[in-house]
């Protein structure tokens, strides 16, 4: 398409606009196409109505005495609708626009030229009756011609002034016998059509030029999707790799620190010792903070279930009593026995997040947990007599990362835990919400969406404890359990052997070199279960177990434990029905999980 020839073919209202509202080169060039679109669907959808008007005039002037008059317009229709078929088809709209204008332009004005010469050859100057027949024909076809072309001005001229200009001329010819009123009244409409014309013309492409702005406006929208998409996920990646790499030796950290014997340390040492395991867990805390939000963007199913709340409190209420007692705090939790049903581990994250900012934000005073029913469903609040969440930070607490900078110095955390819990809640149907008051405290309130079942009686005993470790015992026992563990850190294979073969396991470390694993098969009389990393050279742990499941059993229980935490990895692991822990755990908990799976 030639850019100048479009421009050329502007309309007087692109004219116009241009200075207020200059249009670019291409949006020149759509206008264009859109016109020459629209007028060329018009002008093949009403060719049959071209052919079939002049038709129509037979019964009309055939039987007046007009000589050959009649004859002869009939005979230029003809050809004048043949040459407008033509031109019509030959346009394509690929071709250059000003090309096509000029084709359509003569294509509609050679046939309103022949209707205008009707008024010279079908209308005797002293017949009122055909004058008033052809006045509204006249109108008609200028008002028909109006909706299919006037939104190309030049096209809309090309179309109105044959049809006018003869009339007009009949006027000044036959002044002496014009009915003037009705001569007045079609020049004033042929103005009115002119001026509805323009405004057409002006609401069409001011509807374009909005189409063509919205359209603009959803492919930037698309695109910023699209950025904020692949940020999402360059993060998730980020985080995933870039925790891996330092959990890989805080796991050999907290192992080799569990395998310390307190005993043995004098009393300075014991201090810093115990220093460095408090530090030690606060890293440990940040990391799972991190795979916190690797979880939520996995998009696990929801594990839904009946659950006992006093069964989920049991679990964290040591943990936190401790932390409350060494800041001296005042911490209680008032609830009802509820049974409810919900996802107790995702309601577990949402409580220890915020119990763990109030404790962090609180140092004197104390914090109250309180669980209630509200209409069928679990409400909890947990307030604290703090230091308050300054009232120009609250847009932003939920926001990833986001440490205000009144608290920063009070906090050893990343920002994460509001994230989390505006996640998960978002997740799960719920809502949470936020009452402060500087140096008084702060409130929050959740709303879940979990449905309290009913109420457990208070005499019910407590479940049964869990399993305990295994006992040392003879390697000859049969009660001896068989660990396979691939691990292709040394430092940590080394700690796993000396940690579980205390435990009284028969511990086979199998190697990841594909090669020397099957040799290892071959002395591995049994595996009860299976302790893995996931990344292990050129195969992953998942492909290892799935050998191992294949030569002794494929019941065998299996758990990864990894650094890993892409979330495309979680899923993966669920659906192989493989269970995972993550880097960085204690040795001691890593054991309750693999005795507890064992018995």
């Amino acid at each position: 398409m030639n850019p100048t020839r479009v421009i050329t073919s502007m309309s007087f209202f692109e004219e116009q606009s241009a200075s207020s509202e200059p249009m670019d080169l291409r949006q020149v060039q759509q206008v264009a196409l859109e016109k020459i679109r629209y007028m060329h669907g018009f002008a093949k959808t009403s060719t049959p109505a071209t052919v079939i008007a002049p038709l129509l005039c037979i019964p009309l002037f055939d039987s007046v005495d007009l000589g050959n008059n009649f004859h002869i317009w009939l005979g230029l229709m003809a050809v004048a609708v043949l040459i407008r078929i033509f031109l019509v088809r030959s346009i394509r709209l690929d071709d250059d626009a000003h090309k096509n204008f000029v084709k359509l332009n003569w294509a509609v004005g050679i046939v309103t030229s022949v209707w205008g010469l009707g008024w010279l050859m079908l209308v005797p100057g002293m017949d009122p009756v055909n004058y008033l027949i052809y006045q509204v024909i006249s109108l008609t076809v200028l008002f028909v011609g109006m909706v299919g072309y006037c939104v190309h001005w030049q096209t809309f001229f090309s179309f109105a002034l044959p049809l006018k200009i003869t009339e007009l001329l009949f006027i000044i010819v036959h002044s002496q016998f014009i009915i003037w009123p009705i001569a007045i009244g079609s020049l004033v409409n042929f103005y009115l059509a002119l001026k509805m014309g323009f405004f057409f013309s002006k609401s069409w492409e001011k509807s374009i030029a909005l189409r063509f702005k919205n359209e603009k406006l959803f492919d930037q929208l698309v695109q910023e999707k699209n950025v904020s998409v692949a940020a999402n996920i360059a993060k998730s990646e980020f985080i995933a790799t870039a925790s891996h790499d330092l959990r890989q030796p805080m796991q050999a950290i907290n192992i080799f620190i569990e395998l310390l014997n307190l005993n043995n340390l004098k009393e300075v040492e014991k201090s810093i010792f115990l220093k460095m395991r408090s530090s030690i867990t606060v890293l440990n805390k940040m990391f799972n903070t991190l795979l916190d939000i690797s979880k939520l963007d996995s998009k696990l199913d929801t594990a839904y279930a009946t659950f006992e709340l006093d069964a989920m409190l049991d679990d964290l209420i040591p943990a936190f009593q401790q932390l409350a007692v060494e800041k001296k705090l005042d911490l209680r939790f008032n609830h009802e026995h509820f049974q409810v049903y919900g996802d107790a581990n995702l309601l577990s994250q949402v409580l220890i997040n915020l119990l763990s900012n109030a404790i962090q934000y609180t140092t004197r005073g104390g914090i109250t947990v309180n669980f209630s029913d509200e209409q069928g469903k679990l409400v909890l609040t947990v307030a604290d007599t703090g230091c308050g969440i300054p009232e120009e930070d609250l847009p932003f607490i939920y926001k990833e990362f986001f440490r205000s900078q009144r608290s920063r110095p009070q906090h050893d955390g990343l920002g994460l835990g509001l994230s989390i819990v505006s996640r998960i809640l978002h997740r799960t149907g719920g809502t949470v919400s936020v009452q402060t008051e500087k140096d008084k405290g702060t409130v929050f309130s959740v709303h879940t969406n979990f449905e309290i079942t009913g109420l457990i009686d208070s005499a019910t005993p407590p479940a049964a404890a869990p399993l305990a470790l295994p006992q040392a015992s003879s390697m000859d026992s049969t009660e001896t359990m068989h660990l396979g563990i691939l691990e292709n850190d040394s430092a940590l294979m080394y700690a796993y052997i000396e940690f579980f073969v205390g435990q009284g396991y028969v511990v086979h470390p199998i190697p990841h070199d594909e090669a020397e694993f099957t040799s290892a098969l071959m002395t591995i009389p049994k595996l009860d279960f299976i302790l893995s990393d996931y990344r292990l050279g050129d195969k992953d742990g998942i492909y290892f177990i799935e050998q191992l499941r294949e030569e002794f059993n494929q019941s065998i229980p299996a758990c990864i434990v990894t650094a890993d935490t892409a979330p495309q990895h979680l899923t993966l692991f669920k659906q192989l029905d493989i269970e995972v822990l993550y880097k960085p755990m204690d040795i001691a908990s890593i054991a309750k999980f693999v005795a507890s799976r064992i018995g």
